[in-house]
Order: structure tokens, then sequence, then C-alpha cells
């Protein structure tokens, strides 16, 4: 499906040099996965690609226009990563812009990963401190500097697999993860979940497990997770949409436990 407001790519293997996408990261994009032929939690996907544009000033392109890509894109893949990039556009020189510019839509399928990840992981934690910015929290805008600035830190952690990100002392997420922390009280298993309204995105899956939790009547915070007073908790786990859930051995020397009936709990998550 073509459209005369939007460009649209699939699976293309250059980009113009003149893309905003590429020289100013003015856009915002959504990575999918897709599993026997089906792309999970795609409705949820494209509607925090709504909001992303909504905040960036970008026409959203229609519901209709991106389904019907995304499914032209992965074909007869049973299972790939969909990764979804609007950018602003085309533009010359500098930081201006027509207001006629065409906004362009890449669609691309990429292989998963076949790396094996061990049944709990280790985490350390960031020196690298983000800047907030309420305007652009929440969405997946394409300039995530923050993230490899993390990421080239963790290049030179040992036996680190992911590193948690702190702003004011608060735990806000993983790299590209959210997180969980649980506790027990009075044998009731309770999740808590950091606060993400300033600083950090705000995960379908995060979201997902959430609902799945409330809906089987265990009780989730939404709250500031202070750093030094991660030793309250019993177990830890992080996810993203690619991954599912990944249950956490250690942060830093917080040794965190598995026990049956969490593993039981969230299940369904477990990719």
């Amino acid at each position: 499906m073509t459209s005369s407001k939007f460009n649209v790519f699939i699976n293309k293997k250059t980009i113009n040099i003149n893309d905003r996408a590429f020289s100013f990261g003015d856009g915002v994009f959504e990575t999918i996965l897709v599993k026997d032929n089906q792309i999970i939690f795609l409705e949820k996907h494209l509607k925090r690609l709504h909001q992303g544009c909504e905040k960036l000033k970008i026409t959203k392109p229609p519901m209709n226009l991106l389904k019907e890509n995304c499914y032209l894109c992965i074909g007869n893949t049973k299972n790939c990563i969909l990764k979804l990039v609007v950018s602003r556009g085309i533009s010359l020189h500098g930081y201006g812009f027509p207001k006629s510019i065409k906004h362009n839509i890449y669609f691309f399928k990429k292989r998963i990963d076949k790396k094996k990840y061990n049944k709990t992981i280790k985490l350390g934690v960031a020196n690298y401190l983000p800047s907030e910015n309420v305007n652009l929290s929440k969405i997946k805008h394409l300039n995530r500097l923050d993230q490899c600035l993390t990421s080239h830190e963790l290049l030179y952690k040992k036996k680190i697999q992911d590193l948690v990100i702190l702003h004011r002392g608060n735990i806000i997420e993983c790299i590209s993860s959210n997180i969980f922390f649980v506790k027990n009280h009075n044998n009731m298993l309770i999740f808590d979940t950091p606060f993400i309204n300033d600083i950090g995105v705000e995960g379908i899956m995060r979201n997902e497990i959430i609902k799945h939790l409330k809906k089987n009547k265990y009780k989730v915070n939404i709250k500031n997770i202070a750093y030094k007073g991660i030793d309250q908790y019993m177990s830890c786990f992080k996810v993203n949409s690619i991954t599912g859930i990944i249950f956490i051995d250690r942060l830093e020397k917080n040794k965190f436990s598995l026990p049956q009936m969490l593993y039981n709990i969230l299940n369904k998550f477990l990719y």
C-alpha cells in the first residue's frame, strides 16, 4: 500500500544522506517480535509509534498503511524482528524544513539474534547519568545517545550482561529493558517497577506484565525505586518485547533468588 503523504520503503539497503533520521535522529521507531508468523502486540506498538509522532509533530501514518506494509515486509518468515522507522523526511542543510516535507517510513526485517541467555544474568550500575526530558520520555525516538553511551560503558564491565540506569538515585530501567523488583510480604508477592515520566521508555511488554499481574490479583506498584533500597527485594527481572523476561541473579552486591512460584506466574512471558 502506498500513500501520497508518505514515502514507503521495505527492506531498503541504503538511506539518503539528507534524510533527517540520519542527520538529526528526527523520527521515531518500533522494534517488534515476529513469532510463528504473528506480529506480537502489533496494535500496541503502532499506538506508541503514533504517540511518538504526536510528540515530534510528525503526521501520523494511517494504521492500515502501517499494518499492510508490516506484513509485506515479513512475508512468509516465521520468526524475525520487525523494525519500523518513521523519519520526518528529506531536507537540505540546517534544522529547518518545508511545511510540505514528505515523511519517510522504513520497514526492516531482521534476523533474531540466536545468542543464548543464561537462566539468570548479572547487572551492574551505569556511571552515565542521563538528563530528564518530559517531551521525549516514554516514546521510542531515534535520539538514543543515552543508551549508546551506557552500552559503551558496558563494554568494559567484566561478567556483567547489562546495566541499570539511575536518575536522582532511583532506578529507571536497563539499557534496552524495563525492570521489576519483587518482595514477599506476609506470603504475598508484591511487584514494584520504576515510575517513568520525565525519563525512560514505557515498554509494551512492561505494560503487558503489569496488566497480567493485576488480572491475577497481584499487587503492582509503579513507584520511585531507590537503588540504596533494593536489598528489601528477593527477586528481580528485566523485560522487553524481543527477549521477553530475563531473571536477574545479582545487581552489584545484591543477590536475588528465583522461587518456582514466580517462574510459574510469569511463564507466558518467557521466550
